[in-house]
């Protein structure tokens, strides 16, 4: 019993559990959602979040946790989606250490914005690594409904991201 408290209290191992919570959202109900022709993508919104709630180096982390998972799920080469969403968590927290007095709209518009980033600089690695026909000019309609759904449900992600990523208190 004593082994398992220890697992619930790394913050990695939780975030692990919710990134297999928003890969199973990923996978099925926003697989299927299509707005404008356009996959939502909720795993490069826990990413971003991830880097909001609690900075660059645990965002980078998080961020690249939560694109190895979405990796194993696709077909695409592996790491490739754990490099973009690792930038897109260290860009978030990076920009969030700019902001004097953060609000809720500054962090909405951070997480929006690295999403929007990482939706555009996604089509670009897989055209490095051999991929035909994904950089055109819907890359922009993709990058633009992204931001928009991840800027509306950005907080309550970062707030499972706060929780999830919360630092060990100590020795008890």
């Amino acid at each position: 019993m004593e082994r398992l408290l220890l697992i619930t209290e790394n913050r990695y191992a939780r975030l692990f559990l919710v990134g297999l919570f928003f890969l199973a959202l990923q996978t099925t109900i926003f697989n299927d959602m299509r707005p404008f022709g356009v996959c939502i993508q909720v795993m490069v919104l826990l990413a971003a979040s991830a880097g909001v709630a609690r900075g660059s180096e645990t965002g980078a982390i998080a961020g690249f946790m939560i694109g190895l998972l979405y990796d194993m799920v696709l077909s695409t080469p592996l790491g490739l989606c754990a490099a973009v969403f690792a930038f897109v968590g260290y860009l978030s927290g990076f920009a969030q250490s700019f902001v004097h007095d953060s609000t809720w709209w500054t962090r909405m518009i951070l997480a929006s914005g690295a999403s929007a980033i990482g939706m555009i600089i996604l089509p670009f690695a897989f055209t490095l690594t051999g991929a035909t026909g994904v950089l055109n000019a819907h890359v922009l309609v993709v990058a633009l409904v992204v931001a928009l759904f991840n800027a509306v449900f950005s907080i309550p992600v970062e707030r499972i991201c706060r929780w999830a990523l919360i630092e060990p208190v100590g020795n008890r």
